[in-house]
């Protein structure tokens, strides 16, 4: 697997992350990285794709309406990842 290809691998398992985690802080030690590694990989997704996928705040996560339907189509590859069984 190429670098590029890679690094999409892991933006994109980070984002599911955040999602099924509820939240950065969840997502980060679910990955075994830092909160602010998280937040830079997200940041460079949505870039990447042009589009934001997260409303964030310290206090609330919320899916954009492109978010959901990013998640929807990478979550089936990403069924793996759950906070609930490593929890």
């Amino acid at each position: 697997m190429a670098g590029s290809e890679i690094n999409r691998f892991a933006e994109m398992e980070t984002f599911v992350a955040v999602v099924e985690c509820g939240g950065l802080s969840a997502a980060a030690r679910l990955r075994q990285v830092t909160p602010s590694s998280v937040s830079k990989l997200l940041a460079r997704l949505e870039a990447r794709l042009g589009v934001r996928l997260l409303n964030r705040s310290t206090r609330q996560l919320q899916l954009t309406a492109e978010g959901r339907g990013f998640y929807e189509n990478s979550a089936v590859s990403y069924t793996h990842l759950s906070c609930r069984r490593r929890g």
